[in-house]
């Protein structure tokens, strides 16, 4: 007897449809962001089994470190989006883990001769998830006729790829084991490799040498004058940028280390119902921002001068010449080697899989794009989203992102050899980067560039590090 496994898993009403990426409830499609959407998978096919939260983070966030906040913000849409706001289906096991109660339906039919389908494991087994026994589905059929079908599955396959491949059309991969066809998909390289030089500091990702063209053309949307016109700039060493924000948790051990004096100075939002932001008296601190945290989420309320501090010792600690990213560097690392408004492509309503922001489920009157079903205030824990074709995170909102340069209005000042603008004398202006949880979406690409006093603190001011690698 020959065993086969559907992609389709089927449980109470829904249909969990493994190659397509897609949950749905009769022929309604549920939209989930992918990280919830690999939390539903383990817990569908591990049904009836209590699986632990540490189980689930290691499958669903390899090799990152990440809060419980991360999971629970998961656990949490999951019942939002199938109606289990009594968790009849999602049950929460106190201290131990979760346990999908339900059970698994057979498989609905198909066009297929023999009611073939494709395997699941053959799909899932470049990612080492293959489907356990428990979510397996069986028929009986001959091992010829299921050779077969699928020689002739794998052949059209591989023809309809040729094809695309000697016409030019790119193929871009989106997340393990799914790819994207899309005409106008960017073409994705791989992310880069990574390390870390201590317990408690950054993860870097490691960049290679190279060019790009810095700044907008004069046709994209949203284009600011100070961002200039594309440029060439060559970037002539490798360099580390920090493969996340810097956390709450690696800030504080700086702080413990140093006894920095962490005052309410920080400035937080207090009006939220005209065209931007608009800041109070500062009353806020890197402890207590005016929103909940843990110590996977960024750390801000810094100033750039307090990043200063914080690389200087990290410096000290590591021997290594850490520092901010220069805006030059900050931006080859946004756009991992695309040109388009973001690391992603120009498409604004697919920023919720990639940045926190001022989408269209936040309280924010500049709120746009898409919704991310996530209506609290405040970033989310680094490495929770998409990350861009180098596999850093977070490039794209969370929160504004503190660089090495001075500031100038006059985008073509700004060295094109990788190095930082600065000023003779004290630098009284610095620059931030990336756009933050209250931005709205013109202000996450990858070329926007803002002033900002290098004193001041706001409730959505952090950065990352950077790393000369030397031959």
């Amino acid at each position: 007897m020959d065993q086969v496994v559907h992609t389709i898993l089927r449980f109470d009403c829904f249909s969990l449809d493994l190659t397509r990426g897609s949950l749905r409830k009769g022929d309604q499609d549920i939209d989930l962001r992918p990280k919830a959407f690999e939390v539903l998978r383990h817990l569908v096919q591990n049904a009836g089994r209590l699986v632990s939260k540490q189980e689930l983070c290691d499958s669903v966030w390899p090799n990152i470190a990440v809060s419980d906040d991360s999971l629970v913000q998961c656990i949490r849409e999951l019942r939002h989006k199938l109606g289990d706001d009594g968790h009849r289906l999602i049950k929460t096991v106190p201290r131990r883990g979760y346990l999908m109660d339900t059970i698994l339906l057979g498989p609905p039919p198909t066009d297929l001769p023999g009611e073939l389908t494709t395997s699941a494991s053959q799909l899932l087994q470049n990612t080492g998830d293959t489907p356990p026994a428990a979510s397996r589905f069986t028929r009986t059929g001959s091992a010829h006729e299921l050779g077969m079908w699928l020689g002739v599955v794998v052949g059209v396959i591989f023809v309809a790829l040729g094809a695309m491949y000697l016409s030019g059309w790119p193929i871009s991969y989106t997340s393990p084991g799914h790819a994207s066809l899309a005409k106008n998909a960017p073409v994705i390289s791989p992310a880069r490799p990574s390390f870390k030089d201590c317990e408690d500091c950054p993860e870097m990702v490691a960049l290679p040498a190279g060019e790009f063209m810095m700044g907008a053309p004069p046709d994209e949307r949203y284009r600011q004058e100070a961002e200039g016109l594309p440029r060439r700039v060559v970037i002539g060493k490798g360099v580390a940028i920090g493969k996340f924000e810097v956390t709450n948790d690696q800030f504080s051990t700086f702080v413990a280390d140093t006894g920095m004096t962490l005052g309410n100075t920080c400035k937080m939002i207090v009006e939220f119902d005209g065209a931007n932001a608009v800041f109070g008296p500062p009353e806020a601190s890197v402890r207590q921002p005016g929103f909940e945290l843990s110590g996977s989420h960024p750390v801000v309320c810094v100033s750039w001068h307090d990043a200063q501090a914080y690389v200087a010792w990290l410096r000290r600690r590591t021997g290594k010449p850490y520092r901010l990213p220069t805006e030059a560097e900050w931006e080859y690392a946004a756009r991992a080697e695309t040109k388009t408004m973001y690391s992603f492509g120009s498409d604004d309503t697919l920023l919720c899989a990639f940045a926190r922001f001022a989408d269209l489920d936040s309280q924010f009157g500049w709120r746009t794009s898409c919704r991310s079903n996530n209506g609290a205030y405040g970033p989310v824990p680094v490495g929770q989203l998409k990350p861009n074709p180098w596999g850093l995170f977070d490039m794209h909102g969370n929160a504004w992102e503190w660089v090495e340069d001075c500031w100038t209005p006059i985008a073509s000042q700004i060295p094109t050899d990788g190095s930082a603008f600065s000023r003779a004398g004290k630098c009284e202006m610095g620059v931030v980067r990336g756009g933050s949880f209250a931005s709205g979406a013109r202000r996450l690409r990858s070329a926007t560039r803002l002033p900002t006093a290098v004193a001041a603190h706001y409730q959505n001011y952090g950065f990352r590090v950077a790393l000369t690698i030397e031959d």
